[in-house]
């Protein structure tokens, strides 16, 4: 009776520090983002949020030097993922409808006239077209349209897309046998700390993963994964330690490509754990310290290519004591 009354008597914030977030909790704390103006959200289903020209390292070998190709990246405006993960905040950039058909291969075409007006170049390279969900959902990217995106993809030689493992899996598979290019898919897998698992809200579990994984290797498919680390409920070192033992789950997955994120405030939820002190997130130098643990890892000596995404993150702050030397002319190019 007495542990009842404790527990009852628990303040808010030491609560926090026990549940697992529902996809309601979730949703409802979106009133309590700091950072998010409703009025500038993305209404123009006829345009891509953002477009752009980058180079990406296409392969791994420990003491050489990278092969690097051209990417078209799109952050395409569609409507919003169907899950509710804790520490997501993309629906910031989707429609607040159900994607119209013709409305993708529409930004599509946006994105390939900017491509080739940055590049020169009519085919190669990879596209990575990213819509804050799933692409294979019928709800935020409608079926009609795969026989156009296969249509636009041709050009490239790999097309990256980001799916949840459980949803639209058929066709996902039968997409990627009709495409000219090789198909990657992008997986949000985030952590496999088992504290973690529920709170996530992924509704995904390592070993459905793991086969997810497989299947792609059989139907010849590349993988791409996504960590976040700075998690809260983990303790600095435990969250290091679970980053880097995820890392190395992707890897004997078969991932071809692990990114790590940042977690990040900004969806509603991760601001109400910040306010509360329950969640600080990871400096530069926290993130740089892991992505260093991760190339000095013989496991990857071989593989998969590491990178390190740095959206969201503060810029380190500089030291006014310090000195800075004036940079000679040579040293200035090299930067450049």
């Amino acid at each position: 009776m007495a542990d009842c009354i404790k527990i009852n008597s628990m303040t808010r914030r030491e609560s926090n520090l026990f549940t697992n977030p529902s996809p309601q909790e979730v949703l409802v704390s979106r009133e309590d983002a700091t950072v998010v103006d409703l009025e500038r959200r993305n209404r123009d289903a006829s345009r891509p949020n953002s477009v752009f020209v980058e180079l990406e390292a296409a392969n791994r070998r420990r003491g050489q030097r990278s092969e690097m190709t051209q990417v078209l990246t799109l952050l395409l405006a569609s409507s919003e993922c169907s899950l509710r993960c804790t520490m997501c905040d993309l629906w910031r950039n989707t429609l607040s409808e159900p994607t119209p058909a013709g409305a993708l291969p529409e930004q599509i075409r946006f994105g390939l006239r900017y491509w080739r007006e940055q590049t020169g170049r009519k085919s190669g390279g990879t596209i990575k077209l990213y819509n804050s969900g799933n692409f294979f959902d019928p709800r935020t990217t409608p079926s009609v349209d795969d026989d156009e995106f296969l249509r636009l993809c041709e050009p490239f030689d790999r097309v990256v897309v980001e799916n949840h493992p459980l949803i639209g899996t058929r066709r996902l598979f039968e997409f990627g046998k009709r495409l000219r290019g090789k198909l990657e898919i992008a997986v949000g897998l985030e952590s496999i700390a088992p504290r973690m698992l529920d709170r996530l809200n992924k509704r995904l579990r390592p070993g459905q993963f793991f086969q997810f994984a497989q299947q792609l290797k059989e139907a010849s498919f590349d993988l791409r994964v996504f960590l976040i680390h700075g998690l809260p409920w983990l303790a600095p070192m435990e969250s290091y330690a679970w980053t880097i033992a995820s890392a190395r789950f992707a890897a004997a997955a078969g991932a071809r490509h692990i990114s790590l994120l940042p977690c990040r405030t900004g969806n509603g939820f991760m601001d109400r754990l910040a306010n509360e002190g329950i969640f600080r997130p990871p400096t530069r130098n926290q993130m740089q310290v892991v992505m260093d643990a991760l190339e000095n890892d013989s496991r990857f000596d071989h593989g998969p290519v590491l990178t390190l995404d740095t959206w969201g993150l503060e810029p380190e702050p500089i030291e006014l004591n310090q000195s800075v030397p004036a940079k000679t002319k040579s040293d200035a190019t090299q930067d450049a």
